[in-house]
Formats: C-alpha cells, sequence, structure tokens
C-alpha cells in the first residue's frame, strides 16, 4: 500500500462500473480508505441531471462493494459529506485523494485548502474513466437517460 489513509468522494448514485473502478483503485493504494458520499442534501444542490438515490441505498452499495474488496486488516469508513472537501480538507491523517479526470480540479482544490489551514498538502492520484460501448465515459447521468429512453420504447 502506497498510503496510510486515502479519501474518495462522490454521489455514487447508480452503482457502476465506473464507481468500482474508482474505489478499487482506492482499496489498492490505501491502507484506510475514507469514502465521502454526499448527502441527499448536498447531493440535490449539484444539480445532477438524473435523479439521485437515498443516501442510505448509495452508501450500503458502496460499502458493500469496499468490504467485498477489502484486504485483511483494511479499514473502509463510509460517511456522509456535506460539502465539496468532505474530512480530506481538514483530516490531517489523509495523505492523498482518489479522483477522476472530472473531480481532479476540486482535489487540487482541497488540497490549497489544506495548506491554508497549516495543513500538509495531498497527493491528487487522478484516476482514468471507464469507457462506455461508445468509447465515452460512463456516468450515472448518461445511465439514467438510456433506462429512460428504453422504458419509452
Amino acid at each position: 500500500m502506497r498510503y496510510r489513509k486515502v479519501a474518495v468522494g462522490g454521489t455514487f448514485s447508480f452503482f457502476h462500473p465506473g464507481h468500482r473502478h474508482l474505489l478499487k483503485y482506492a482499496l489498492e493504494v490505501g491502507e484506510t480508505v475514507i469514502v465521502g458520499i454526499t448527502s441527499d442534501e448536498f447531493a440535490s444542490s449539484l444539480g445532477k441531471h438524473h435523479p439521485i438515490e437515498p443516501y442510505e441505498v448509495r452508501a450500503l452499495r458502496v460499502l458493500r462493494y469496499c468490504l467485498r474488496k477489502a484486504r485483511v486488516g483494511q479499514r473502509v469508513v463510509v460517511l456522509p459529506i456535506d460539502d465539496a472537501g468532505g474530512p480530506a480538507s481538514n483530516d490531517p491523517s489523509v495523505e492523498a485523494i482518489i479522483a477522476t479526470e472530472e473531480t481532479a480540479i476540486r482535489a487540487i482544490d482541497v488540497s490549497l485548502k489544506r495548506t491554508k489551514l497549516g495543513l500538509k498538502p495531498v497527493v491528487v492520484e487522478v484516476v482514468e474513466h471507464v469507457l462506455g460501448v461508445d468509447g465515452r465515459p460512463i456516468s450515472s447521468t448518461k445511465l439514467w437517460h438510456s433506462f429512460t429512453k428504453s422504458q419509452r420504447e
């Protein structure tokens, strides 16, 4: 393991292969993995272009996946977040943030915020997106639109 503690965050609605890829990477590099999942209130403020499942549903799916993939002795903590930084903003023991290409800029912002608070900056590890059959990144929005389109046909 490269880091004692890493953080990863997201909405994790309509849990899909892209989410699994991101979490799998976090589990590969961190002894302790903090998974921040947007609270229902925070998620509704993000302007997503699809409905968002309740926090409990999203958290249970993430936790179930992580516990199946975790190594012996590895620690996984799933918790709600109400802002883009979550615990990575002020937890001095977080060493890295695992982000997608899309969220890397927010992770860099969190690292800068930490330095303003007198904490060490974190390493931002960027994980490539998982591509769908159309060659574009898989996303919850695309999955939702595909689902609703198939329901209309």
